[in-house]
């Protein structure tokens, strides 16, 4: 008669069920899901109806690469968890002290993410993605080491010194994941730039706009952050910069919830093209106001902001200011 793990479950391979021991091979778990340079919106509901799938992607090398997990509840009732993220260089024999002190974190910079099941059955995904911007290493393949703590298995990374012992470990221990991952350059950015936003105690719509200066028509841009909380998410998918006259930009407007924090990255691609002398790329966080703030008459035009002309028929009876900047100078 088959065992059954109880638990949330990680799975080693498509044909996994969660039984006891786990079938072989282990490497090839479809719940850690690379899903590459953007977050996904909504991923309990994408992850979760493609479960009969292995959706990953190849890791993109120096970009932010955004990483799901997603677990199957097989306890009689209800069940929650913290799930953790590893790496390591692909080896052989992946004992826990190759790979216990590589955490990865999500946007936000959190090690661990909370997932809950509200029914046995259930798909549990993580909202926040662990963002990852792995570097080109020989053999072109890292291994991922997916980890799901809950209250009742709260699964301790084990101290392992042999292969015998490294079997059982991954035999018997469904609250673990394990995916090699391959690399590619292709679509890799040229650079990226990672700041620090912190939205404060007050909600509010803010529109992150990237201006480009100097910067060549044909080369491409983006930036996101994988923290949910704003509508839509801040995302700005790769986009290709026009021919211009030294001077262009664009933006996307969200929603922000009060006290939401997050990392941001933006990315360039020069693409073939050549930066120009001056070249520079800034990120910048505005709020737009309309005639009933007391700040109104001191503040800005989107026009004299310089929102693009799409953002300055949008708000054009607002005015704005730049609450915040990062840039990035080419040499």
């Amino acid at each position: 008669m088959t065992t059954l793990y109880d638990d949330l479950f990680f799975r080693t391979n498509m044909w996994d069920v969660g039984q006891l021991p786990s079938p072989p091979d282990a490497y090839e778990s479809p719940d850690i899901i690379p899903s590459g340079i953007y977050p996904t919106n909504n991923p309990q509901a994408y992850f979760s109806s493609n479960y009969n799938q292995d959706v990953g992607q190849s890791l993109v090398i120096d970009g932010p690469n955004y990483i799901y997990l997603r677990t199957k509840n097989l306890a009689s009732g209800a069940q929650s968890g913290k799930v953790s993220l590893y790496y390591t260089p692909t080896s052989l024999l992946l004992y826990p002290n190759k790979w216990q002190n590589n955490a990865l974190k999500t946007s936000d910079q959190q090690l661990q993410v909370f997932v809950q099941a509200t029914q046995p059955g259930d798909i549990a995904v993580t909202d926040n993605p662990f963002v990852w911007e792995p570097s080109a290493i020989s053999g072109d393949h890292y291994c991922l080491i997916s980890r799901v703590s809950t209250p009742k298995h709260d699964n301790p990374i084990p101290q392992v010194g042999s292969y015998t012992d490294l079997t059982a470990f991954i035999l018997n221990n469904p609250g673990f994941g394990w995916r090699n991952v391959s690399l590619t350059s292709a679509n890799s950015p040229t650079f990226d730039t990672t700041v620090d936003y912190t939205q404060g105690t007050e909600a509010g719509s803010i529109t992150f706009q990237l201006e480009c200066t100097n910067v060549p028509g044909g080369a491409s841009v983006a930036f996101s952050a994988g923290t949910p909380g704003p509508d839509p998410l801040i995302v700005l998918e790769k986009t290709t910069v026009p021919q211009n006259n030294g001077s262009w930009n664009t933006s996307v407007t969200c929603d922000v919830p009060a006290n939401y924090q997050t990392n941001i990255t933006y990315s360039y691609w020069a693409n073939g093209t050549t930066p120009q002398p001056g070249f520079k790329l800034r990120l910048k966080a505005l709020s737009y106001v309309d005639q009933s703030s007391q700040f109104f008459h001191l503040l800005r035009t989107p026009q004299q902001l310089g929102a693009s002309p799409e953002l300055a028929r949008r708000m054009s009876a607002q005015r704005g200011i730049v609450l915040g900047s990062h840039v990035t100078i080419g040499r």
